[in-house]
């Protein structure tokens, strides 16, 4: 996880949701496996 390498993150993004949760937007060549994986 993101914050586990970065710890200092944990303070500045306190509700550990560094990206939304269930969104996913990327312009170029993504299959949707990798998609659900994010989402």
């Amino acid at each position: 996880m993101m914050f586990d390498k970065h710890a200092n993150l944990k303070y500045k993004f306190e509700n550990q949701h560094f990206w939304a949760e269930g969104y996913y937007v990327s312009t170029v060549g993504l299959n949707e496996a990798t998609i659900k994986k994010y989402i």
